[in-house]
């Protein structure tokens, strides 16, 4: 159908957080809409989830808005009259077009890729208080459940404080702790966001539990910084954000022609799972195998041999040969080397670092045994590996 003409391009406000992934990558799915079917006049600010409104929003004489209707700011942005696109995720009760990540969706995806890890006892850790934790929740566990497996929930989350102070944070992290270290293990547990997956990380380590071999943790929102920065990095369910902000850009642009009764998408489901450290392991139900895992992984890169490995475990070659065998099927060393080649192809990728340079943080004595082993492992030199798979991220 042909488009209306219009003597000037709209003024659109997109008044979204930019603070989280989350509402970064719906802006991106606008801008994609506006590229495709613009021009339109944007006006944009960063912005947190916890910002008053914007104080020229009152008398601002435009023609769309997409947003999230925050209590603080719906009241007046309602009473504009100015056609608007609500993306809360909070049991929308404004009566205006949506557009929502697939919440079920989300939960079922979260369980599926524990599941398929084969862990046998879930739990998830998330705010009981908010819908969209609860609708991930009750998707996960029924999912789990239907498999004929266990599954528990963290109910007594205090308050949520999104400046995560200090106090507050540390107080849940050794509740958290606590709750965790009563679990039987292992545990696959999902977190309803990507922070408070963090929080199940920390949780873990003030337990002194072992991530991933023990409890695996999922979080949800692909938060890259904060799922990196975390040790070890954090699985993550990416939700389609980019199709959430192109569908509301699209419902707008429809309202904006003077369309009524827009028809709007369903939920929109997530994209996949972005697996990091955290699930990248199958479940082993064996204690000294698991803790013979958390250690070669934290220390792998520092040169450690077989022997270290029996001293921390104080268990017999033989014996803990013979666990590892029927835990993982590989010896002790092969699990080694399989640390520190992970690490090589990290920095091989993520680094301009020399192979020297990558040889000495990855364990290996000599880079002509790093060379060695990368190529018997991955038929491809290092220097071949690093060439292809960045041309494979441009």
């Amino acid at each position: 159908m042909r488009r209306k003409a219009r003597p000037n391009p709209p003024r659109v406000a997109f008044i979204i957080e930019t603070s989280m992934a989350y509402g970064r990558e719906i802006l991106h799915g606008m801008v994609g809409y506006v590229r495709e079917n613009g021009p339109w006049t944007v006006f944009f600010e960063p912005r947190s989830l916890q910002d008053p409104v914007p104080p020229w929003l009152g008398e601002w004489n435009g023609d769309g808005i997409i947003t999230t209707l925050f209590p603080q700011f719906s009241d007046l942005i309602l009473k504009t009259g100015i056609p608007t696109i609500d993306l809360d995720d909070q049991q929308p009760r404004s009566g205006l077009p949506t557009v929502q990540s697939d919440q079920a969706a989300i939960g079922v995806m979260g369980a599926e890729h524990l599941l398929g890890r084969g862990f046998t006892r879930f739990a998830f850790f998330g705010y009981p208080q908010f819908e969209w934790s609860r609708l991930r929740s009750d998707a996960f566990a029924a999912t789990v459940r239907a498999a004929g497996f266990p599954c528990d929930e963290y109910l007594k989350a205090q308050a949520v404080s999104w400046g995560h102070q200090l106090p507050s944070w540390e107080e849940e992290v050794h509740r958290v702790s606590q709750w965790i270290a009563n679990h039987p293990k292992p545990l696959g547990l999902m977190a309803c966001n990507d922070f408070r997956g963090v929080q199940a990380l920390d949780a873990c380590r003030a337990a002194n539990v072992a991530v991933p071999e023990e409890v695996a943790v999922i979080g949800v929102d692909n938060e890259t910084l904060a799922c990196e920065l975390a040790h070890p990095s954090l699985s993550s369910v990416i939700p389609d954000c980019r199709r959430i902000g192109y569908e509301a850009a699209k419902l707008l642009d429809h309202l904006m022609k003077g369309g009524r009764n827009p028809t709007a998408p369903g939920p929109v489901p997530p994209v996949g799972v972005a697996t990091r450290q955290s699930t990248d392991v199958m479940a082993i139900s064996d204690p000294i195998v698991a803790d013979s895992m958390r250690f070669i992984r934290e220390h792998a890169c520092h040169g450690i041999r077989i022997e270290h490995v029996l001293e921390h475990v104080a268990v017999s070659r033989s014996s803990l040969h013979r666990r590892f065998q029927a835990s993982i099927g590989r010896t002790i060393h092969g699990a080694i080397a399989a640390v520190r080649l992970e690490r090589v192809k990290q920095l091989l990728i993520e680094t301009e670092l020399p192979l020297q340079a990558i040889a000495d943080r990855a364990g290996f004595s000599h880079v002509e045994y790093l060379i060695a082993a990368f190529r018997e492992t991955t038929g491809s030199t290092p220097g071949a590996y690093r060439r292809n798979n960045r041309e494979g991220r441009l």
